[in-house]
């Protein structure tokens, strides 16, 4: 179950953290170059006190070989002489640079944070310099830091294609173990992205699904198959959402076999079991010619032998039945007209099953009419019209169904609306 997820989270997260290692270089080339400042350069510029206190480490940093582990022994006394905002800028650049020259992610985000503080980070620069302290607070576990630096990068117009600031902050949500906020983050970015005309990031969404599977939330993992989809409606997220939607929820073999045709329209069935449990649902003396096209399916995916046991001994039952209500479909139409509601639903499937869609569209309404299930007639009905290739229809129909119902009725009405 869900093999496709867990390689492709953790790819994402770590692939946004990876790239952290050369930004950050990138950010020290700059520190490196303006640290590099003499004692009367900071006489000039910055408080006495901090000048003072300043020169000898400026010394150690541009000294030939430079003295770092010294410098860094004297960062509390830069710190303590720090008097005004430009003190602080000085203070933050120094310890960037003595943090990247020793490789201590501490000293660079102490660096990084003091620069920040100071108000004087060039405003092109402001959104950069607060991915690089979250990435470090992400790295170092302080996920409420992390988050704070995040949005502050995202607030000051900070984007690059290798920094996913959404898949973090719901990632530090997730750490915290909080999957409702992590949930509501990544929804967010999703209705922000849709509503600027573009598509969310797929990754957020299959990490979302993951999320929301491995904690049992059925609504949440809902709408985000939904959204995945909409989005992706690619074969291996009909096999990944469908594949949540049949864990998550107990449907009863009605209702399961409507999430069985809907793996089928979208290729997502993938396991002998699933077959086997869809033709068991049908009952090949009931359903017999969709049996043989599920048989067929099962055979083209490789899931069934030409002398497999069981796909003999179905076959067999199924094509004894089927010519049965080929041929005889006018008369079972006729008991549907004239009977009750469970005569009409009946004639109505066996219509289906024939692949005469726009029939038992008809039959399905009758049967609506007789006082049949609404939320099973409906979905049927929806069923027909996206087979009839009338997908607006379809969604309005399935938007009629609550209950029991309704995961199906909405991942259906997700497919016709794919094909819309």
């Amino acid at each position: 179950m869900l093999r496709a997820f867990r390689p492709t989270r953790s790819k994402s997260i770590r692939g946004t953290v990876a790239g952290f290692a050369m930004a950050i270089a990138l950010a020290g080339g700059v520190a490196i170059g303006s640290t590099a400042i003499t004692s009367d350069a900071a006489y000039a510029q910055n408080s006495r006190g901090f000048a003072e206190a300043f020169a000898p480490v400026a010394e150690m940093v541009n000294a030939e070989p430079a003295n770092y582990e010294g410098a860094r022994d004297a960062i509390p006394s830069v710190v303590a002489a720090i008097e005004n905002e430009n003190d602080r800028q000085i203070a933050g650049n120094l310890i960037l640079n003595i943090g990247n020259n020793l490789s201590d992610p501490a000293l660079q985000r102490q660096g990084l944070e003091m620069m920040l503080e100071s108000g004087l980070v060039a405003p092109e620069q402001v959104g950069q310099f607060n991915w690089f302290v979250g990435s470090l607070a992400f790295n170092a576990e302080d996920y409420p830091a992390a988050r704070e630096a995040f949005n502050a990068a995202i607030a000051a117009g900070y984007s690059d294609p290798q920094a996913d600031i959404v898949a973090l902050i719901a990632e530090t949500y997730d750490r915290e173990g909080n999957i409702q906020a992590a949930y509501d983050t990544v929804m967010q970015a999703v209705s922000e992205a849709e509503a600027a005309g573009t598509a969310p990031r797929e990754n957020w969404l299959l990490s979302t699904l993951q999320r929301t599977y491995d904690n049992d939330m059925n609504e949440q993992a809902l709408a985000t198959s939904e959204t995945l989809v909409k989005h992706y409606p690619t074969q291996t997220n009909w096999v990944n959402t469908l594949q949540v939607i049949n864990a998550l929820y107990e449907f009863d073999t009605a209702i399961r076999v409507d999430m069985y045709r809907l793996m089928r329209a979208t290729d997502s069935m993938t396991q002998r079991s699933e077959f086997i449990r869809y033709i068991e649902d049908l009952d090949p003396r009931v359903m017999s010619n969709e049996v043989q096209d599920v048989l067929a399916a099962g055979l083209a995916a490789g899931e069934f032998e030409a002398d497999d046991p069981y796909y003999t001994e179905v076959k067999g039952i199924a094509d004894m039945r089927a010519p049965q209500d080929r041929n005889g479909i006018d008369g079972i139409v006729a008991d549907g007209e004239s009977g009750d509601s469970i005569d009409a639903m009946a004639a109505a499937d066996v219509l289906y099953s024939l692949g005469d869609f726009a029939r038992a569209e008809g039959m399905y309404r009758l049967a609506l009419e007789k006082g049949a299930d609404a939320n099973t007639a409906h979905t049927r009905i929806g069923i027909t019209q996206t087979e009839q290739g009338n997908y607006a229809a379809a969604v309005d129909t399935f938007g009629m169904i609550d209950g029991a119902r309704s995961p199906i009725a909405r991942m259906w009405a997700a497919y016709a609306a794919s094909l819309m």
